[in-house]
């Protein structure tokens, strides 16, 4: 994929990034890439191709040597850390940090710093990330939508009970919807709120960039 990141600030000029992610197939036998983990869904299950995909793109190693932890819940670092390790692990021109909860020593540290410089992320607050906070299927969709730099979905014709025009994440989930890269919880809910485990994270990052 071809990934430009413009600024507001005039001293940066527009970067653009090509970034080719090899796609992944597996039948479940012994060169899965994904074999080492004794918690791994089975092939036939939906989210077994992303995590092979996510392993192979070193997007994640897992949560141990043989373990990757599906259902646990994701974290606003460790997703932002996906996102960022999955375009490259770019550098970032960043020269002050705004955030008091990122140091320079945290595993995290270039990935947020980075994800802030190129608006994909603007905080929980002016001087607050909260790298330890659980990331919501919102805030998930919203850190693709904004990779893709904020694009106006041209179908706003889903119809979620729980997603309104009003909602600062419409137009993220209206997007994501039309990409395909969700069709929600059920057919009239996308449940917003809810925490987002590591292996749907996984799925919808490949969704964007690994088909």
């Amino acid at each position: 994929g071809r990934f430009v990141a413009s600024f507001n600030n005039k001293l940066f000029r527009e970067q653009i990034k090509v970034i080719t992610i090899p796609a992944v197939s597996c039948d479940g036998g012994p060169t899965c890439p994904s074999i080492h983990f004794t918690d791994m869904p089975s092939v036939k299950n939906w989210t077994h191709i992303p995590v092979d995909w996510a392993v192979v793109n070193r997007v994640t190693v897992g949560t141990s040597a043989t373990t990757f932890s599906p259902d646990s819940v994701c974290t606003r670092a460790q997703f932002v850390t996906f996102l960022w390790r999955t375009l490259g692990q770019p550098k970032t021109n960043l020269r002050e940090n705004p955030f008091t909860d990122v140091h320079p020593g945290d595993w995290f540290y270039t990935a947020v710093l980075w994800a802030y410089e190129n608006n994909i992320t603007l905080g929980t607050s002016a001087t607050t990330f909260s790298p330890d906070k659980l990331c919501s299927r919102a805030q998930v969709v919203s850190f693709l939508w904004r990779i893709e730099g904020y694009e106006k979905p041209t179908n706003t014709g889903a119809s979620f009970d729980d997603v309104h025009p009003s909602d600062w994440y419409y137009d993220a989930i209206m997007w994501a919807v039309e990409k395909e890269i969700t069709s929600g919880t059920s057919k009239t809910t996308f449940s917003p709120g809810n925490p987002c485990t590591r292996v749907q994270c996984v799925a919808f990052i490949y969704r964007e960039f690994g088909r």
